[in-house]
């Protein structure tokens, strides 16, 4: 195993349609809330620590993409608007990017073009739906996304993962830590204070036009799904284990990678 170094590397608004002024007006806009249920608020519109738990988390992920060294294919799953597309292109020889939106995966695809990366292909998909062909990709990168699958589907989304994985491949697997008090006290405060426009907007009638998929998953509830098909290799809870806000685990499938 060959350890390299990745450094991260973030699209700024102007790679993205209309320079994401989109996030300047969050008035009655079904616009404006696709680009927030798409995470890309948490980069853009906040300072301090939840900026710096954004970048701290993908930085982590990057520290275990270098301890498995580079892999021809890699998946994100569920890319939202791209946002960890340039630091994920240069991980693997070629990366797909999945999402089940057409607004998300535009927009991932204009700042790919925009930016000038290569090596990335885009599918509409699913997550409990995935029909790629079985042992074809290295890794799996899964960020911020198995919070929002009904807790009914998560064994499927696993047993999808293991199907798709080389043997001896990893799964990277990010969700916040639901379910926990000290998660539910801070995500209150940060509604209230630190991103009151946001969620002020999502309660207008754009509402009607585009609805969010919301947390429906505990932390629980996703560790208990990973460890039923893979072997955890590591482990980090941010910003660090008294005040757990988000978890970050490297997972393998067992068996030898070609």
């Amino acid at each position: 195993m060959i350890k390299m170094k990745y450094q991260l590397k973030l699209p700024k608004k102007t790679d993205y349609p209309n320079s994401l002024k989109v996030l300047d007006h969050p008035n009655k806009s079904a616009e404006y809330q696709q680009v927030i249920e798409a995470s890309a608020s948490a980069y853009f519109e906040t300072k301090g620590p939840t900026r710096w738990l954004f970048r701290k988390r993908l930085e982590t992920v990057l520290s275990y993409i270098a301890k498995v060294g580079k892999v021809d294919k890699l998946l994100d799953a569920d890319t939202g608007i791209g946002f960890f597309l340039p630091s994920l292109s240069e991980t693997a020889n070629q990366v797909v990017a999945i999402d089940n939106t057409n607004f998300s995966l535009h927009y991932a695809q204009f700042m790919v073009k925009k930016r000038k990366i290569d090596n990335v292909l885009f599918k509409k998909i699913k997550l409990e739906n995935l029909d790629f062909k079985d042992q074809q990709f290295g890794v799996i990168v899964c960020l911020n996304v198995l919070e929002h699958i009904p807790p009914q589907n998560l064994n499927q989304v696993m047993a999808g993962f293991f199907k798709i994985l080389k043997p001896g491949g990893y799964l990277i697997a990010g969700y916040p830590n639901e379910g926990s008090w000290i998660f539910d006290f801070l995500k209150n405060f940060e509604r209230q204070l630190l991103r009151r426009h946001i969620y002020q907007a999502l309660k207008d009638t754009g509402r009607k036009k585009f609805h969010t998929l919301g947390h429906v998953a505990t932390a629980t509830q996703i560790n208990q799904a990973i460890d039923k098909k893979f072997s955890k290799v590591a482990l980090r809870d941010l910003p660090f284990k008294l005040i757990t806000l988000y978890r970050l685990g490297l997972y393998q499938k067992q068996g030898r990678m070609n």
